[in-house]
């Protein structure tokens, strides 16, 4: 019996019937949200697709490629990042030839194969062999809840509904509608509201939001502004679970609770904030979680990468994951540039490592030229050799961040401000200092290799508008998971299974400390008060804890109870103004972005559907509409949602964001978005048709391709005698439409 046993490998089982509950009620949240904002049909077809077109069948390639089995919550998280990678290379594939529409055909036929052969229906539907107890499986559903609810309350319950109110928006997701609308229909991609040139630029989410589009039949609106944050967000939690996971094995201590509070830490986490008036955060992934889908997106595949990484390293088997590997890099290409960087750095630190120890180093070796060639391409083939503004001035990132205005008058304010931020940084990442032994697995030297080049691509590099800070938020899942091992390796050696009390004491008291010490500081000058009270406040939850634990008469040292417990106050305390932002603007403005001026009412985005309705794919518009606030002669020319709504290109509306605006604010030294228009008589010829038409300036809009024209009357004053040269189609309060004949 024994060796039969022996014979049929390692006993799976099934999740329980408490934690397939725990599963259940995240599902119904997230479900509820959606609703929030989309009709029951839209929601419908967007949860069926999601489902049974991208998870499933990328849950059946993960398994069947991968031989990967772990547990639901792994498996149907990878599932959708292989499957999301899947449909945008399809995707791809598909609209060279013209057949976009259909590129969701891939889906039935991979669960095709999973269900008809034998083979791969006993591999893809055998049960798993971890599957989570139910505390832990319930502790992972309410951290994922509560970080999917700040996101919410700072994304969708801020922004929406959306194009309804120019006093409550956000132009950077009227730029991604825009690409959203060129995906559906131009190959390559192209610049809408700048005449339908291509642009080089990271356009993968884009692809796989116009193949929901065509499969769906959902608005982008609705998928952009309140649908597709959702499943991407949740499945890169579920994968930094699983990522932690690997590395606190179920005799560990931490097993139950690391992996939760990774995901806690990574969504909410990053920066301890002592100061009332400033924020050091905006690193944690729920900042970026809604308003900016292609680093959702990223995030989501890195964290992929990481997890096929992590068992390459450690086994090399099977060997058929380098498929995994291959696809989701070149997918990682295209869906943000910040990521083969972080990769290639990483497999550089598990090379050195592999070398120390004297072990193969094959795999490192492979993986790193691997990255470096995906690099290659994607610089030459997607980005067009360009680096859409990024240079290398190191710690400028210092001077951009807020704390540097607290002391710009000292002569060292930079210095100082570089202090507060690492200082802060590091605090909310203490965990990472007490690895221990761990370091010696070269799957965390390629976790720590991969942190490192976020950091550091933060600090060496500068970008307009703060977009250096990319690289560390790409990475800030991993520091998270780097955190929480530490933190649970520092607490092992307790020797106390219950060890997860003293953590969630710790933290719990860490974040009432930290607010009373905010507000008793909150009229100090300078960085040095408010560190003092954070200082004393946490080493006040640490002394209570320790000593509470020593009087409980639980084992362990007194002085790793301390430490231990400062760690977790620090980590778990860094997450504070971000659970603040639930129920305070106050606070959600220091992390946070806010709604603000340049939005279209909504009679001008009803206008814009009009004409998406009653045009055709790549006929041409031209607006009188270009700046999205305009004073004293200085234009923000990011104002896109004319080709967002209209899916259909703009002669000239904004400029914003094109690669031209990219080049010339690099020369400059200017704000992108904030640069005149390169071609004046360009401008001029356009905007003279609204405000002084004749048969002439018409005939010019014709020969350049115009078939439309957009008079938004809050733009600027249109002239009366316009419809006398042109044929009016549709009018409203704040817009009107125009056929050239």
């Amino acid at each position: 019996m024994r060796a039969r046993a022996r014979r049929r490998g390692p006993r799976t089982s099934g999740p329980s019937l408490s934690g397939l509950v725990a599963g259940v009620a995240a599902a119904i949240l997230a479900i509820t949200l959606l609703l929030l904002d989309s009709t029951l049909s839209e929601v419908g077809r967007f949860v069926l697709f999601t489902g049974f077109g991208i998870a499933l069948p990328g849950f059946a390639l993960w398994r069947l490629i991968g031989n990967y089995g772990r547990n639901l919550v792994e498996d149907l998280s990878a599932g959708f990042a292989v499957g999301t990678a899947a449909q945008v290379i399809v995707y791809l594939a598909s609209a060279s030839v013209g057949l976009q529409a259909w590129s969701w055909l891939w889906a039935p036929v991979v669960l095709l194969v999973a269900f008809a052969d034998s083979d791969a229906r006993a591999r893809v539907w055998r049960r798993v062999e971890q599957p989570l107890r139910p505390l832990q499986a319930w502790l992972l559903a309410a951290a994922t809840a509560v970080v999917v609810l700040v996101v919410y309350r700072r994304g969708p319950g801020q922004f929406l509904p959306a194009y309804t109110d120019p006093l409550r928006a956000y132009p950077d997701l009227a730029f991604q509608q825009a690409l959203a609308a060129s995906a559906k229909y131009d190959v390559p991609i192209a610049t809408l509201w700048l005449g339908g040139e291509p642009i080089k630029y990271h356009t993968f989410f884009h692809q796989a939001t116009a193949a929901t589009a065509w499969a769906t039949r959902i608005d982008l609106t609705d998928l952009i502004h309140s649908l597709t944050w959702l499943p991407l967000f949740l499945a890169g939690c579920g994968l930094v679970f699983a990522l932690a996971t690997r590395f606190t094995p179920t005799a560990e201590a931490g097993a139950t609770w690391a992996g939760p509070l990774a995901v806690l830490i990574a969504g909410l986490g990053g920066a301890v904030e002592p100061f009332a008036k400033v924020g050091l955060g905006g690193i944690s992934t729920a900042v970026a979680a809604y308003l900016s889908p292609t680093q959702n997106l990223g995030v989501l595949i890195a964290l992929a990468i990481c997890v096929v990484v992590v068992d390459l390293l450690r086994a090399d088997r099977p060997r058929s994951r380098w498929v995994l590997l291959v696809l989701l890099g070149l997918v990682a290409a295209g869906a943000k540039s910040t990521i083969l960087p972080l990769l290639g750095v990483g497999f550089a630190f598990a090379f050195l490592q592999l070398m120390m120890i004297r072990r193969n180093t094959r795999t490192a070796l492979i993986g790193g030229l691997l990255s470096f060639f995906l690099f290659l391409g994607a610089l030459v083939t997607i980005f067009g050799g360009t680096t859409w503004g990024t240079k290398v001035q190191p710690f400028q990132t210092f001077v951009q961040l807020a704390p540097h205005k607290l002391v710009a008058s000292d002569p060292h304010a930079q210095l100082l401000s570089a202090a507060t931020i690492l200082l802060s940084w590091g605090l909310a990442a203490s965990g990472t200092f007490f690895l221990g032994r761990k370091w010696r697995d070269p799957a965390i030297a390629f976790l720590v290799g991969f942190a490192a080049a976020g950091l550091l691509g933060t600090l060496m590099t500068t970008q307009a508008g703060m977009s250096q800070v990319y690289f560390l938020r790409t990475a800030f899942p991993v520091i998270a998971v780097l955190a929480c091992v530490g933190l649970a390796n520092l607490v092992g050696r307790l020797g106390d299974r219950r060890s997860m009390v003293l953590v969630a004491t710790a933290g719990l008291l860490g974040l009432v400390a930290l607010a009373v010490a905010r507000v008793q500081s909150a009229d100090l000058p300078g960085l040095t008060g408010p560190w003092l009270w954070a200082g004393a406040a946490i080493g006040a939850v640490a002394l209570v804890v320790a000593l509470g634990w020593k009087v409980a008469r639980r084992p362990g040292n007194i002085l790793v109870a301390f430490v231990a417990a400062a760690v977790a106050a620090c980590m778990i305390g860094a997450t504070l103004i971000s659970l603040q932002a639930l129920v305070s603007d106050k606070a959600s403005n220091l992390v946070f972005a806010h709604p603000g001026r340049g939005g279209a009412t909504a009679a001008e985005a009803g206008a814009a559907r009009w004409l998406r309705r009653n045009s055709k794919p790549g006929e041409l518009i031209a607006t009188n509409a270009h700046c999205i606030v305009k004073r004293d002669n200085i234009c923000d020319s990011r104002h896109f949602w004319l080709a967002a709504l209209s899916e259909r290109p703009v002669l000239i509306e904004g400029w914003g964001y094109s690669n031209q605006a990219t080049r010339i604010a690099l020369t400059t030294n200017s704000n992108p978005s904030l640069i005149p228009y390169w071609n004046s008589e360009e401008l001029a010829a356009n905007d003279v048709a609204f405000v002084s038409p004749t048969p002439a300036v018409i005939e010019r809009l014709r020969k350049a391709g115009v078939r439309w024209l957009y008079a938004d009357n809050r733009a600027g004053k249109v002239s009366p005698a316009l419809r006398n040269y042109v044929r009016l189609r549709h009018a409203t309060l704040d817009a009107t439409v125009y056929e050239i004949r």
